[in-house]
């Protein structure tokens, strides 16, 4: 599996790995869909994507009971 977020970084690697081009983290010496790089990235584009008001702190209670 080659990912499309890897192929910028400087310690990227493709490899043929059983018949199958993958990436590789040269950084962390492990597959780049294991690495911590790419959970870090995941992370940062769930809670980007998952924001739906900006500057705003959110409550429990204000997030349940929104009378405004």
């Amino acid at each position: 599996m080659l990912l499309k977020s890897c192929l910028n970084c400087r310690y990227h690697e493709i490899t043929n790995e059983c018949k199958e081009v993958t990436s590789r983290c040269l950084k962390e010496n492990c597959y780049s869909r294991y690495s911590k790089c790419i959970a870090q990235k995941a992370l940062n584009t769930f809670l980007e994507d998952e924001s739906f008001r900006e500057n705003r702190p959110i409550s429990g209670p204000t997030h349940l009971y929104h009378w405004e």
